[in-house]
């Protein structure tokens, strides 16, 4: 087994305490964001994305969509989204119940930059920022 057990999980800021938040358009590419006031759509399953690949998949319970990125395009789309297909995350320890998600073999991590609820969760280079660490409790 990897760093986690698979499962419905509640993923939260560490620097703030937002909810990841996906919205629920029936489109890809809609940006994923961090709210002050978890709801029905801020709860996840990550599940292992091939056994023993220490990569998982994160999935929106409520929607049809997977969180992805477009690892090839950072420069322009900076930031996880939805997505139909499975997308690998690597998700390393940062503390008990806390993580850093990037994608995996790159320096690309979530991050959730100070703002108001609904800021759009962005990926960038690991700086060692308590933004950068996410809050991970199964629930289910």
């Amino acid at each position: 087994m990897g760093v986690l057990e698979p499962g419905i999980y509640n993923i939260n800021n560490v620097n703030n305490n937002y909810a990841v938040m996906m919205y629920g358009n029936d489109a890809e590419g809609v940006p994923i964001v961090g709210v002050s006031n978890p709801n029905g759509q801020t709860q996840f399953i990550v599940e292992e994305a091939s056994p023993g690949s220490n990569t998982y998949t994160i999935k929106s319970t409520w929607f049809k969509y997977n969180i992805g990125a477009d690892s090839e395009n950072l420069q322009e789309k900076n930031y996880p989204f939805t997505l139909s297909d499975k997308f690998p995350w690597a998700i390393e320890p940062a503390g008990p119940n806390m993580y850093k998600i990037h994608i995996p073999n790159m320096n690309a991590y979530w991050f959730l930059p100070d703002g108001p609820s609904q800021t759009r969760v962005l990926i960038d280079g690991s700086q060692g920022r308590p933004e950068e660490i996410w809050r991970m409790i199964k629930v289910d």
